[in-house]
């Protein structure tokens, strides 16, 4: 037993106080006389005084020391033992998709059911009034209820669990979740599999694993590519039997969303939308296919072009995981590139350039509104906001300086880091006509102080140097040319507005332009033959009188997947986190559309379900205290010391309380 507030024992000190006013109560001796009746009801009367007579023990003296022992002792809060103290549970719960799978039969639950069928149990053996914490691993620790909150509303919290994350680290959520256990709570974390002896896990923390070795066949990866010149399409899927047995699979593919083709009408008067479903749910095509134990088959399509999306499920008896059967797919959208070039068409840079353009998809060459500017070297480009520009040696187009050019053959060193140069080996190339650069330059190419590939500095276009002699090289007939081509073109296409892709899997980084950018102050030009470095801003960019200025209406950017809108930031270049669910994502500039795209489960570790076992790890260390107590304003104790306070308050007025006496009659 312990008090929890000592200082109201400081009302001990009225007992003496008590005391003191009656051992100084003055009283009178007892007076006979022949009637009572002639006094009155008046019969006795003390008054104070400072006389120190002997103290009597009377009923009223007890009543009133023990009204202020028991009212002290009230103050102090006394606590007897570890009554009072609740449990406090934090369970941490596996987000992983493997979660989510479900023994073959009816009759059968899915690990998540059976994790929540054991948190329930293990609730009702809890004290009464113990609370939990729950908490969802994730790339990010997720608290899905709590902290320290009742099992009934922690309950309802539950069915936001849907577990579906591709493999992810839980150490971050186990960390969290022995910070808020600290010495005071248990922990206990639900889940498919027991953590081997070479995972560090709490000391403090029990694990159940629910998993079971199931066979499942999945859907590992699935593509969408389209033809512009051909206007067609074809779908690649590829298939694998993640299981220990021999699986027949059927792939059906079809037009239309998922969502389009899980809903089902709700009475027979809804003819019109159960031929629209079944319209949408037409097979686009239909494949039967054996695979053995641990293979994998490529499936290939041909789908027409403007189909807009196909979803493909997988159908197989006794899988285990239904998550990893399905992917829905955006078709992908023409990004045309225009590609100026304005080097002499019978040089041979012309023609080399020329002839790559020309092989590259999806590329016109165009003399207005381009996208990219190949042109010579000199003079160099104005310092315009989103143009890109590539310049060709030679820099210098003098005969002399041409002649004093250097030709080299490495070595070569490059900037492997920079896209540019993906694919670039630059093996047995001779760089002729290397000349000496002057402008401000980043080199990505370099052959010891000689700049060879650079990027300019100092201006607001996208621009590389090339320097180099394509007449004196052999650079264009080496494979690098098309690929150090093809690598800028497909830059560039990538910093198209709009989207850049349609179709991802779970965390990967998502990045794409908004449609409009204005700049937000007048763009310096750099003027024809002019060096960077001396460049200033240009008058022709401020607006002419009696013109409106150009503005950007601020608005607001949203992501919406299955109803629900969330907020993006507002930039020029929006990068979207790896996102958790699959599904369709649609990107909103306000009400405007930017575009759609589909994020789909691709894990192997997750469709892996054949090393998947029950289990129990119980903790290593148990916490000190289990529990916590509960700061309740009144405890059982206090309620006691309440009910006898009144009590004895009462006796107190009982004995003190005037008494009619009886007249007689003689």
């Amino acid at each position: 037993m312990f008090l929890a507030n000592s200082w109201g024992l400081l009302g001990l000190l009225t007992l003496p106080v008590i005391v003191a006013i009656h051992l100084y109560h003055r009283r009178y001796p007892p007076l006979l006389v022949a009637g009572l009746h002639l006094w009155g009801l008046e019969s006795h009367t003390a008054a104070a005084g400072r006389t120190r007579e002997q103290l009597p023990i009377t009923k009223s003296l007890i009543c009133e020391l023990l009204v202020a022992l028991l009212l002290s002792l009230v103050l102090a809060d006394p606590r007897w033992g570890h009554l009072g103290r609740v449990e406090h549970l934090v369970v941490v719960l596996d987000n992983s998709a493997s979660m989510s799978a479900k023994p073959p039969g009816s009759a059968e639950r899915s690990f998540r059911e059976a994790a929540v069928s054991e948190l329930e149990r293990r609730v009702e053996r809890l004290p009464r009034g113990s609370v939990l914490t729950l908490l969802r691993t994730g790339r990010r620790p997720e608290m899905l209820a709590g902290p320290a909150v009742p099992w009934e509303e922690a309950k309802l919290k539950l069915s936001d669990w849907r577990p579906a994350l591709a493999k992810h680290d839980f150490h971050p959520t186990w960390d969290l979740a022995s910070q808020l256990a600290a010495d005071t709570g248990r922990l206990l974390f639900l889940t498919d599999r027991v953590p081997d002896g070479t995972t560090t896990v709490p000391a403090t923390m029990e694990v159940v694993s629910f998993g079971r070795a199931l066979e499942n066949v999945a859907i590992s990866a699935a593509r969408w590519d389209f033809d512009s010149q051909s206007a067609q399409g074809k779908v690649f899927v590829r298939l694998t039997n993640y299981g220990q047995r021999a699986a027949t699979v059927r792939v059906v593919g079809r037009v239309g969303s998922a969502e389009q083709r899980d809903t089902k009408p709700q009475s027979t008067s809804h003819a019109s939308e159960l031929a629209a479903h079944s319209n949408t749910a037409k097979a686009l095509f239909q494949n039967e296919v054996t695979l053995d134990p641990g293979q994998s088959k490529p499936l290939e399509v041909n789908v027409p072009g403007g189909l807009g999306r196909i979803v493909i499920d997988l159908e197989s008896i006794g899988d285990g995981l239904a998550l990893d059967n399905r992917v829905e797919l955006i078709e992908p959208k023409l990004r045309m590139l225009q590609v100026q070039v304005t080097l002499p068409v019978e040089s041979v840079a012309g023609r080399a350039i020329r002839r790559v353009l020309t092989n590259i998809p999806d590329v016109t060459l165009t003399d207005s509104d381009p996208n990219l500017v190949i042109a010579p070297a000199h003079p160099l480009p104005p310092s315009k906001r989103d143009s890109w520009w590539l310049g060709i040696g030679p820099i210098d187009p003098a005969e002399t300086a041409r002649k004093a050019a250097a030709d080299l053959a490495g070595p070569f060193v490059l900037e492997k880091q920079n896209p540019l140069l993906d694919g670039i080996t630059l093996a047995g190339i001779v760089w002729g006509g290397v000349q000496a650069v002057s402008a401000d330059i980043t080199p990505i190419i370099t052959a010891g102080s000689s700049p060879l590939l650079s990027r300019l500095n100092g201006t607001r276009a996208t621009a590389h140097l090339l320097n180099i002699d394509l007449a004196r090289s052999n650079l264009i007939d080496a494979p690098d040319w098309p690929i150090l081509l093809s690598n800028l073109i497909e830059l560039r296409r990538d910093n198209l507005p709009g989207l850049r892709r349609w179709n991802y899997r779970l965390n990967e980084d998502i990045r794409f332009r908004l449609f409009d950018e204005l700049p937000a102050e007048p763009l310096p030009v750099v003027a024809p033959n002019t060096d960077i470095s001396t460049t200033t801003t240009s008058t022709d960019t401020a607006p002419k009188e009696g013109t409106a200025t150009p503005t950007v209406e601020s608005r607001p950017l949203w992501l919406v997947h299955r109803g629900d809108k969330r907020p993006l930031a507002q930039a020029t270049v929006i990068e979207l986190p790896p996102l958790d669910e699959a599904g369709v994502y649609s990107v909103l500039d306000g009400d405007r559309p930017v575009g759609e795209f589909a994020v789909n489960f691709f894990d192997h570790e997750e469709s892996t379900l054949t090393s998947l076992r029950p289990g129990i790890r119980a903790p290593e260390e148990f916490p000190r205290l289990a529990g916590f107590t509960i700061d309740q304003p009144l405890t059982w104790l206090i309620l006691v010391g309440i009910v006898l306070i009144t009590l004895t308050a009462f006796a107190d007025w009982h004995v003190l309380r005037p008494r009619v006496r009886s007249k007689h009659h003689h």
